[in-house]
Order: structure tokens, then C-alpha cells, then sequence
């Protein structure tokens, strides 16, 4: 492990981090799979790409207070469960899970900004399906998210 601290990956969509989380993972790192209600797409795999629930049991996982972190991204939920968070050493997060770690946490955590030109991330979004619609709802929003994101150790661009 880097200093025993653990590796969040943070980035728009379409930059990289699920690639460069799976590098850390055949390196022998534990990645965290995250939760989420949104459906399964082609060729992703139940409890290895995510571990997909239906929008009621994701909001019982909210309201038990068994996240860590979520966000909510159009009509869908991501997040990660407590036990995963402090049984793993590297995760795949949105902006607002980082803003959701405890000072502590956030001292033993190495925050990986993974920054990829607007061209190759609408590329890589095309060839996972995503319709046109979508692709603009996302830059939109992912512009305003990183706008001012600063709280990162490393910025790395792919």
C-alpha cells in the first residue's frame, strides 16, 4: 500500500478511473465495490463491476445509516457501505464523497483527481452506450462538480 493510506480515485465520467482502479487491483489492492440503483449495462457483472440493488433497498442502506458516502447522479444512487470503506484500499468516488470524509479518514486517504480532455471522455461515453442526451447532461454537470474541486494530493491527466 502507499504509506498504508487509502486511494481514492475522483474524476468526471469517462476519465479513467475504473482502468486505473483495476491497475491497483491486479497489483494486490483491495478495491471497494460500490452500490448502486441503477440498471446493469452490457458486460458489467453483479458484485465485481458494482453491486446492483433496486431503489428501495439502496434507500433502506440510507436510512439505516450503513453508507459511507453516497451521491445521487439524475435518477440513480451510488455509494459505499461503511464495512467496505474501512475493509478496502481503493475506490472509485464522485466529489461528494470525498467532501463526506471524516477528517481522520481524509488524513489517511491519497485523493487521485483523474483529469481526461472533454473529447476522449464523450469518446469512451459513446462506446458505452450512453445516448447524446445523456453524454451533454453529464459534461454539464460534471463541469459544475469540478468547477472548483480542489481537494485532491495528486491531479493526474490520461
Amino acid at each position: 500500500m502507499i504509506k498504508d493510506k487509502r486511494i481514492i480515485l475522483v474524476g468526471p465520467a469517462g476519465a479513467g478511473k475504473t482502468f486505473i482502479s483495476n491497475k491497483f487491483r491486479t497489483a494486490g489492492y483491495k478495491e471497494e465495490i460500490s452500490y448502486t440503483s441503477r440498471p446493469i449495462r452490457l458486460g458489467e457483472i453483479n458484485g465485481i463491476d458494482y453491486n446492483f440493488v433496486s431503489k428501495e433497498e439502496f434507500l433502506d442502506m440510507i436510512s439505516t445509516d450503513e453508507l459511507y458516502e453516497w451521491a445521487k447522479h439524475g435518477d440513480y444512487f451510488y455509494g459505499t457501505r461503511n464495512e467496505d470503506f474501512y475493509n478496502s484500499d481503493i475506490f472509485v468516488w464522485e466529489t461528494e464523497g470525498v467532501s463526506k470524509l471524516k477528517p481522520l479518514d481524509r488524513a489517511n486517504s491519497i485523493i487521485i483527481f483523474v483529469n481526461t480532455p472533454m473529447n476522449i471522455r464523450v469518446k469512451r461515453m459513446k462506446e458505452r452506450g450512453w445516448d447524446l442526451y445523456d453524454i451533454y447532461k453529464r459534461l454539464k454537470t460534471d463541469r459544475i462538480k469540478f468547477k472548483s474541486f480542489n481537494d485532491f494530493d495528486l491531479e493526474i491527466h490520461s
